[in-house]
């Protein structure tokens, strides 16, 4: 006993240690459980993410990932519901959602091209963000592909797939600046249409590969409303990128955005 402790004082002192110790062990060995069941969490999904990403490898396009099983608009959604956004403006699908077979995006080599932002999810994602995806969130209103090209932005361009003869309206409000006719890489028939949206003075927005045109440079277009033509049958190298996804045609209309410098 030490000197000027008393008996009882002493006892309760060595309680208090025994006390600390037992504390301390039972921290230890939580901390050790909590340790060993991060670690079997961290293994299970690391095995998860290695089977799906054999999947991946092994067949690149999943047909439960293709836009023909669910498509790229949900059922419930509206008709022509927004897919991107130009700035703090929305895009509004040029086709009916029913219509649609794809949106995919693509780069251009167009230095003036603008990137477009995406809504909705992509639904050729990499396994692990699939795969938390998942977890997280419910099924997306909008899916889109991330297609692979040179150029600069991935997603200064959008393909977006229909039956060819599907009705193709105006994307955002505006005037028509241009009506082409032209021949496409020098041997396809085709038109592209110029908007100038409301309030964009130095942007104008191109649609390519439609048919049978219905506007006139000057005229004024709302979006989702006024129909320009129609969607025109893509000729086979043109639809093929499409085609391994939509498992049809690969018809579709190509748009992109461009911007010209303010002096």
């Amino acid at each position: 006993m030490r000197e000027g402790v008393t008996a009882p004082e002493a006892w309760r002192q060595e309680e208090i240690l025994r006390r600390k110790r037992r504390l301390a062990t039972l921290y230890r060995r939580r901390r050790i459980r909590l340790a060993a069941g991060f670690a079997l969490g961290c293994v299970i999904v690391a095995g998860i993410l290695i089977a799906l990403s054999a999947r991946d490898n092994t067949a690149r396009v999943d047909v439960s990932d293709a836009p023909g099983a669910s498509g790229p608009v949900a059922a419930t959604g509206e008709a022509r519901p927004a897919f991107a956004r130009l700035g703090d403006r929305n895009l509004i699908l040029p086709v009916a959602a029913r219509d649609a077979t794809i949106i995919a995006y693509q780069p251009v080599n167009d230095e003036r091209a603008v990137p477009l932002s995406p809504m909705g999810d992509q639904a050729n994602a990499n396994a692990v963000v699939r795969f938390f995806r998942g977890i997280f969130s419910g099924d997306p209103l909008v899916r889109f592909y991330q297609l692979d090209g040179s150029g600069g932005s991935p997603t200064n361009s959008v393909l977006i797939g229909a039956p060819p003869g599907s009705p193709v309206t105006a994307p955002v409000s505006g005037v028509v600046t241009g009506v082409k006719q032209y021949k496409l890489y020098g041997k396809y028939d085709d038109v592209q249409i110029d908007i100038q949206p409301e309030e964009l003075s130095s942007d104008t927005i191109s649609i390519m590969l439609v048919s049978d045109p219905v506007v006139t440079i000057g005229e004024v277009v709302s979006a989702g409303k006024t129909q320009l033509g129609k969607v025109r049958e893509s000729p086979p190298e043109l639809g093929a990128a499409l085609a391994r996804y939509t498992h049809d045609s690969g018809s579709h209309i190509h748009m992109w955005v461009t911007q010209e410098p303010i002096d």
